[in-house]
C-alpha cells in the first residue's frame, strides 16, 4: 500500500471524528448556556442628590396589603399617589404587619421619615436596601391604629443638604399609543 492511499483512507475517519468532537463540544456549550440560570440584575442604587428640601414627588414608594381587608393597599397607594409620591408597586405580603410599617434603607432616612409622617404611629423598620424605595406594609389594625395622618407634610427639611434617591429605572418605560393613529391588526 503506498502511502498515498493509507493518507486518503484515513483522511476520512480522521475528519469525521474531529466534526464529531466539534459537535460534542457545540452540543454541550449549547446546553449550559440554555439552562443556565439568568443573571439576576442587581437593584438600582441610589444617586446622591444636592437638596435641601425633599418633596413627595421624589420618593418610590411600594405598598403592600399584610392583611386580611381587601383593597388596602390600592387605597391606601391612590391617596400616596395623589399626594405625589411615585408608587412603584402594590401588592400583598406574606409578611404580616399588625398596623403599619414602613421599611426602609435606615430608620432616620429622609424618605424614610417622609413616608412615615403620613401614617399615624407607624413602625419604622430597616433593611439596609440600596436603593432607596420605601416600602409600606398594612396590617388588619390599620384603620383602628388611626390609618393616615390627617395633615400629612409635602416636604422635609434636609440639615445636611444631600439624599440619596433611587436612580432612574433603566428599562424604557412604555409610550402610551394614541389610539386615533396606531396601526390596526390585521
Amino acid at each position: 500500500m503506498n502511502q498515498q492511499r493509507l493518507r486518503r483512507i484515513l483522511s476520512t475517519p480522521v475528519t469525521l471524528i474531529i466534526l464529531l468532537a466539534l459537535l460534542i463540544v457545540g452540543t454541550v456549550w449549547g446546553f449550559k448556556a440554555v439552562t443556565a440560570k439568568v443573571p439576576t440584575v442587581p437593584p438600582p442604587s441610589c444617586v446622591p442628590v444636592p437638596m435641601t428640601e425633599l418633596t413627595t414627588g421624589a420618593v418610590t414608594v411600594n405598598v403592600y396589603n399584610s392583611g386580611d381587608i381587601r383593597g388596602l393597599a390600592s387605597r391606601v397607594s391612590k391617596a400616596l399617589e395623589t399626594g405625589g409620591f411615585i408608587v412603584n408597586h402594590v401588592g400583598n405580603t406574606e409578611e404580616r404587619a399588625l398596623s403599619v410599617v414602613v421599611v426602609g434603607a435606615a430608620a432616620d432616612n429622609p424618605e424614610v421619615q417622609l413616608v412615615a409622617a403620613w401614617f399615624t404611629n407607624p413602625e419604622i423598620q430597616a433593611d439596609n436596601r440600596p436603593d432607596h424605595s420605601v416600602d409600606v406594609l398594612l396590617g388588619n389594625d390599620y384603620v383602628e391604629a388611626g390609618g393616615m395622618t390627617a395633615s400629612p407634610p409635602a416636604s422635609l427639611q434636609i440639615p445636611s443638604g444631600e439624599v440619596c434617591l433611587p436612580s432612574p429605572s433603566p428599562t424604557p418605560t412604555p409610550t402610551p399609543t394614541d389610539p386615533a393613529t396606531a396601526e390596526q391588526p390585521a
